[in-house]
């Protein structure tokens, strides 16, 4: 059952005074704000524990192979695609408040498990992975419940601004925390020191559950379905929110895996020190920051599809550039911030379009199941992307290079021109899809 604002409410129609209107905003302001805060504390912790250095490097430490630890950064997205939908038929059930709650509270569990698999030795890396699993698998549910929670509060014309801001929020609080850890632990950081970050990501990982429950509960209720077949059908029933689900499915299935794929080529292949890959790796996510402020601008500007058009082409660009660098120094890993900074822009532009149009094309009394099967193509994308990069540097030994004429190419830079060539053929999907 999903809930939907009294401020939603009256637009379908029913009147308010002018005491109530106050309190309603004064409500949906509230919400915004607890929101925000359970972002920033949960985000900085998915993103070292999934999605940065950190957890490269550590796993790396912990005797992970390359395809491994690449693996490790394809759990979440992969457990978002395959699990979100039935997610979705339990948040029916139990509710969505209720289950982000569930779900945070098993997430942060799982996490510390995590930053404990040193302890176990010899089976610190088997530990490592089980535990990314289950925290994935956990915030699979945060995920199916978090966008309906959203829409409880969220007007149309909120949407865009509000998601730019809390994203850029989110984003600015993990680049600073992984700025100062890259300045911190020096060069060859030991096990115990990254462990030590993770611990501390952890704690203020649980902070997200605190905000959450500080969201106020609105009254008015729209019905859904609780039967799982009935409510996919509906969805697959939509044709624009298929259509535009398949897109960024390929979309993200394209240019997802170049991060992580770009902090392994560092470390292996260009030999760059821990902390100056740590230092790139906060440099790129704040290339999300001016992704999540800049995007509306953006949008008003060129409308949802010219944006689109225009971040295939950064994507091509980016994947291609990284293709040519071949020797690793000081101005080359000077270009790779910038390259992976502009990427990340990227990436933070789409994730705008992408939630705002969940949420426009979801259907009244289906809105959790069709914004799962949107979510569960979007995730599917970005975990399979990066489960395809595991899958190529596992494929032998991480030498193996190819001669194209005078020029070597590794399987990093194989790879990056995969990406490049992929989200080309993407944009002519783009184009069949919206015109």
């Amino acid at each position: 059952m999903a809930v939907k604002s009294v401020g939603s409410d009256v637009l379908l129609g029913q009147r308010v005074d002018a005491g109530t209107a106050t309190m309603i905003n004064s409500g949906v302001r509230s919400a915004e704000r607890n929101a925000m805060a359970s972002s920033c504390c949960g985000v900085l912790g998915e993103t070292v524990l999934t999605d940065s250095a950190v957890i490269i490097l550590f796993a790396g430490l912990l005797g992970a192979s390359e395809g491994f630890t690449l693996l490790t950064t394809s759990l979440l997205p992969l457990s978002n695609g395959l699990c979100i939908l039935p997610m979705a038929w339990v948040a029916a059930h139990t509710g969505n408040r209720r289950l982000v709650l569930m779900a945070s509270a098993l997430a942060g569990g799982v996490y510390f498990m995590a930053a404990a698999a040193p302890w176990f030795l010899s089976g610190a890396s088997a530990v490592l992975l089980v535990s990314v699993f289950f925290f994935s698998l956990s915030l699979s549910g945060f995920v199916a419940g978090w966008f309906p929670l959203l829409d409880a509060f969220l007007e149309p014309d909120r949407r865009i601004p509000f998601f730019g801001w809390m994203r850029f929020c989110h984003q600015i609080v993990s680049v600073a925390f992984l700025f100062i850890v890259g300045l911190v632990i020096g060069k060859h950081p030991q096990v115990r020191q990254l462990q030590a970050v993770l611990f501390i990501s952890a704690v203020i990982f649980l902070g997200r559950m605190l905000f959450i429950s500080r969201i106020p509960v609105f009254s008015a209720t729209v019905k859904e379905s609780l039967l799982f077949r009935k409510g996919l059908s509906a969805a697959v029933a939509n044709r624009p929110l298929v259509g535009f689900s398949i897109y960024m499915f390929v979309l993200n299935l394209s240019a997802y895996g170049v991060v992580p794929l770009t902090l392994l080529y560092l470390k292996k292949q260009l030999h760059a020190p821990d902390n100056v890959t740590i230092i790139i790796s906060s440099v790129a996510l704040s290339g999300m920051l001016l992704g999540y402020s800049g995007v509306g601008r953006l949008i008003r500007r060129w409308r949802v599809k010219g944006v689109l058009l225009a971040l295939h082409v950064v994507f091509a660009l980016v994947s291609l550039a990284l293709f040519s660098i071949g020797t690793g120094n000081a101005l080359s890993y000077f270009v790779i911030a910038l390259l992976l900074l502009l990427h990340n822009f990227a990436v933070a532009a789409a994730s705008i379009v992408a939630s705002s149009e969940m949420l426009a094309l979801s259907t009244l009394g289906n809105k959790t199941m069709d914004m799962a099967f949107c979510g569960a193509l979007f995730y599917g994308g970005q975990g399979l992307s990066r489960l395809c990069s595991s899958l190529l540097l596992g494929a032998g030994s991480s030498a193996v290079q190819w001669h194209m004429g005078g020029f070597t190419v590794s399987r990093y830079q194989f790879g990056f021109l995969l990406c490049a060539v992929s989200v080309t053929l993407t944009a002519l999907f783009l184009k069949k899809e919206k015109t």
